[in-house]
């Protein structure tokens, strides 16, 4: 299996009803799967810039499918 990366949004309500958006990484090899949770990313591109970086291409089939 080829390591890739999946981008997962998140979504939270505060106490006061704003809405906070954030993307995760979660990355895939052989291993498994591992979501990074310690990581909150604000765009999509910082996102992918980060897993990229890390040797996980991200998976744009698994991303949109998210995001839809």
């Amino acid at each position: 299996m080829t390591p890739h990366a999946r981008l997962v949004p998140k979504i939270c309500t505060t106490s006061d009803r704003r809405t906070i958006r954030w993307w995760e990484c979660e990355l895939v090899d052989d291993a498994g799967a591992r979501r990074i949770r310690d990581k909150a990313f604000f765009s999509v591109s910082e996102a992918r810039s980060w897993a990229s970086s890390h040797g996980y291409p991200v998976n744009e089939d698994a991303t949109s499918e998210a995001a839809g």
